[in-house]
């Protein structure tokens, strides 16, 4: 199955290389809509502007714009509506950019509408909350495996831009992220974007806006050891409900006077202690001492393996799917050829995890079209490369 995908994607990304460079022939599509402030009493959506985005394949070749009337109404007219196009709304808004879903004028259709909410931005971070947080460690060679998941709520009605300036731009620090001084190969998970990632002296930081409602967000690292003992410690930046800790190794001792010991858990066959507290208040240190680590191993490194989070907070009863497989970023440092061959392995498994429900159709789109995009530069490279020869 991954094979005939790959092979499915390399005719699709060979076509593109010319199709790409084309903008959609005028057709007789309209997409019409509205913008939506879902803030109560918030400002007019009037005479903003609104971008469409055009796809073919999945690759952007066009964006057009045009502005909202008095009541936030606007209209895109002349469009294609051949098979392969598809459209995307794009504005910002008070700082913060939004998008509709993907649109597609079926066979029959010309005309599609679609309502973009957008919201009021603030720049306090009172409303931000963790509703829950999962620290799941491995026991490597040598090393420590970690993964780190969140649910981030914003309980207002009210985006959330940041409060401090990070770039001469205007970009602006969000979301934080605590990492151990000594954490390297660290991987984004769910729910963030190598584009809006940075770097800071407790681990790294989110630009993106936060909108009302829950974020998932999650991210891996490795931690080296080099005695039997190692204290892992995690600073609490936003008010906790819930931190569940899952530590794989029966042989190791774990303690800490913030987390009460509870039920073990099976998750795909291998054993977790698992450790849980609740109610964490801004600016809280928590401390796990670990004792009996393996000083050397012969096991190699561990496998990750699929893990079902049961949240066990009451009241919620909700089941986690933490992804089995990472988008890796593409090095510079590769040749061409092991770029071409990794990316398209990677758009097969994304194509995979949507297709089984593991991913939400927004990020799917935007991380496909961002793997395509690097395709389709780094085939034209290898073009340019080889007509040099």
């Amino acid at each position: 199955m991954l094979i005939k995908r790959i092979a499915l994607l390399v005719m699709i990304f060979t076509l593109s290389l010319s199709a790409s460079a084309m903008a959609a022939e005028p057709g007789t599509g309209v997409i019409e809509g509205q913008i939506i402030n879902g803030t109560e009493g918030g400002s007019s959506v009037a005479n903003q502007d609104i971008t469409l985005k055009t796809y073919l394949n999945d690759a952007e070749v066009d964006a057009i714009t045009t502005k909202t009337d008095n009541e936030g109404h606007f209209v895109f007219d002349s469009l294609s509506t051949e098979s392969g196009y598809s459209y995307e709304v794009v504005l910002v808004f008070q700082q913060a950019e939004y998008y509709s879903n993907w649109l597609s004028l079926n066979e029959g259709e010309t005309t599609k509408s679609v309502e973009v909410s957008v919201y009021d931005s603030t720049t306090s971070a009172e409303a931000i909350k963790v509703e829950m947080t999962h620290t799941i460690i491995y026991v490597g060679q040598d090393s420590l495996k970690v993964m780190e998941y969140f649910l981030f709520v914003n309980e207002s009605d009210r985006t959330y831009i940041g409060s401090k300036e990070i770039a001469e731009d205007g970009t602006r620090e969000t979301l934080k992220f605590p990492l151990p001084k000594e954490a390297t190969e660290s991987q984004l998970t769910l729910g963030l974007m190598e584009c809006c990632i940075r770097g800071s002296e407790e681990g790294f930081i989110d630009t993106m806006p936060v909108l009302p409602g829950g974020k998932e967000v999650a991210y891996s690292y490795k931690v080296n050891y080099n005695s039997s003992k190692y204290t892992f410690a995690r600073k609490v930046d936003y008010p906790t409900s819930r931190y569940d800790l899952l530590f794989q190794g029966e042989s190791i001792e774990v303690t800490g006077n913030q987390l009460a010991e509870e039920e073990p858990m099976d998750i795909e066959d291998t054993w977790f202690k698992h450790f849980a507290g609740s109610d964490f208040a801004r600016g809280d240190v928590l401390e796990i001492q670990l004792s009996g680590l393996p000083q050397t191993s012969n096991q190699g490194a561990i496998l990750w393996v699929v893990l079902t989070l049961v949240v066990l907070g009451t009241g919620f009863g909700l089941v986690y799917l933490i992804r089995r497989r990472r988008l890796q970023p593409v090095s510079s440092e590769d040749g061409l050829e092991q770029q071409r061959q990794r990316l398209l392995v990677e758009l097969a498994h994304l194509d995979d995890d949507f297709e089984a429900g593991k991913i939400p159709e927004k990020s799917y789109r935007r991380l496909r079209s961002a793997r395509k995009t690097q395709l389709v530069e780094l085939m034209q490279r290898a073009k340019e490369e080889s007509d040099r020869r």
